[in-house]
């Protein structure tokens, strides 16, 4: 047999291991239907700020040391009440924090600034705002350096946070007669941070 007629027949035989017993090509790729849950991104949301918790206005008979020894006392109705020297006044809000997603940190104020009258400028009052977690944990303190001390993170998700604002009119202060404090424009803000990269 020529050589030619012999590499014929070694191609056609490879080829029939290739094409199979069928004629066929064999199968080397396949596909399966890719089923999966919906992606869903993660949330930060505040809700109102309100005081159905025990909050709203209080006062406290003013001491010139921490922690002070004298009980909060609800002021029922803070539109007819007047306010009196050698006491500290305090305002306290809850608002439910929805914080999704396992990387998530952001941080939470209520900005001073955002009150106004004349007790919100008069230099002896001593005016500050915090946000507490609600274990007690300081998260934002206005007269801190650096305010926001603690971050809110999805270990929070469901829970509340306080906002409070508290200010004092002491013993001896006369600057602060007639001034008021109007809080309607105050709100409670969380803004997200950066991501942590990943490990």
């Amino acid at each position: 047999m020529k050589k030619t007629t012999k590499a014929a027949m070694a191609v056609a035989a490879a080829g029939a291991v290739l094409l199979g017993g069928s004629g066929t090509l064999a199968k080397w790729t396949d596909s399966a239907t890719l089923t999966s849950a919906a992606v869903r991104s993660g949330r930060l949301e505040l809700g109102a700020c309100v005081t159905a918790q025990g909050g709203g206005w209080y006062s406290q008979v003013y001491v010139n040391y921490d922690p002070n020894p004298n009980p909060l006392v609800p002021i029922p109705d803070i539109s007819t009440y007047r306010l009196k020297p050698g006491y500290n006044y305090t305002f306290f809000c809850d608002s439910v924090v929805t914080a999704t997603g396992p990387r998530l940190k952001a941080n939470v104020m209520v900005d001073k600034s955002k009150l106004s009258g004349g007790i919100a400028t008069a230099p002896n009052v001593g005016l500050r705002t915090y946000v507490t977690d609600q274990s007690n944990n300081l998260l934002y303190d206005s007269s801190a350096p650096a305010p926001n001390v603690g971050v809110v993170t999805s270990a929070l998700n469901n829970t509340y946070l306080a906002a409070q604002v508290l200010f004092t009119i002491y013993p001896a202060d006369t600057t602060s007669s007639g001034l008021t404090l109007n809080t309607t424009a105050l709100t409670i803000d969380v803004e997200q941070l950066g991501l942590t990269p990943a490990p």
